[in-house]
């Protein structure tokens, strides 16, 4: 083997294999929900995984030079060919594996779903009358891979019977036995609900709101739960058909 064309076909293959990864890393890490704050996902993509394809790719030249024994320069595209073969092989078999352990959204007549909720504070609770919104925050589990927060509908926070009344939105990402909804509003409160009384593959009587629930304090003192006046209501709701 001449080490002038492994390194020139390792060179060329890291490259290649370099462009390539990041493209497939983009879109990895949207499907695995990599966050974008404060460019995390960017920064994963260029300082993490396009360098382990050019270092990848480099190795797979190196191998490809080797295993088709190139000592002219004429097994220059051969040794290059079988390189890149392998490198992109390897790439894509990863993101398959890696695919394959992604959470499955539950459908309903093949129409993705979400979960709407509405929290029932009592206004006692509240000394102001009223909550500010960006002190708000509602969040659905449904495991380590499908943790998120909910959308509040602050144009329709109202109050009624007693009642602050938040109503909230977020997507059902996965078809998990075990789902757990918690509110926090300014440092004050904090509470969930689990598990909910949910299937992990909702049904058409899910469609309808469920009886308000009392929610348990967040913070768990022994092994018992602390319920408080706070409920909470949901229901699951169809959104757009899944593109084709």
């Amino acid at each position: 083997m001449s080490w002038k064309i492994a390194i020139l076909v390792a060179l060329l293959t890291g490259v290649i294999t370099a462009f390539v990864t990041a493209p497939v890393a983009d879109k990895m890490t949207k499907l695995h929900g990599v966050s974008d704050r404060e460019g995390g996902r960017g920064m994963a993509i260029v300082f993490l995984f396009v360098p382990a394809g050019l270092i990848g790719g480099i190795l797979f030249g190196l191998l490809g030079a080797k295993l088709v024994n190139a000592t002219e320069w004429i097994h220059f595209w051969k040794a290059s060919g079988v390189s890149l073969l392998m490198s992109h092989a390897v790439l894509f078999g990863i993101s398959g594996l890696s695919m394959m352990g992604l959470p499955r959204p539950p459908l309903m007549d093949g129409h993705p779903l979400a979960l709407e909720a509405e929290v029932f504070v009592p206004v006692a609770r509240v000394p102001s009358g009223k909550f500010d919104p960006q002190y708000l925050r509602t969040s659905l589990y449904a495991g380590p891979k499908d943790n998120q927060y909910a959308d509040i509908n602050t144009a329709h926070i109202r109050t009624e019977n007693g009642y602050i009344v938040v109503p909230a939105k977020v997507d059902l990402n996965s078809r998990s036995d075990f789902r757990m909804f918690s509110f926090q509003a300014e440092n004050t409160i904090s509470v969930t609900l689990d598990p909910l009384p949910l299937f992990a593959s909702p049904t058409a009587k899910d469609l309808q709101w469920t009886q308000p629930t009392p929610m348990r304090e967040s913070t768990i003192t022994g092994s018992a739960y602390t319920y408080t006046d706070i409920l909470l209501r949901m229901r699951v709701v169809k959104q757009e058909r899944a593109a084709e």
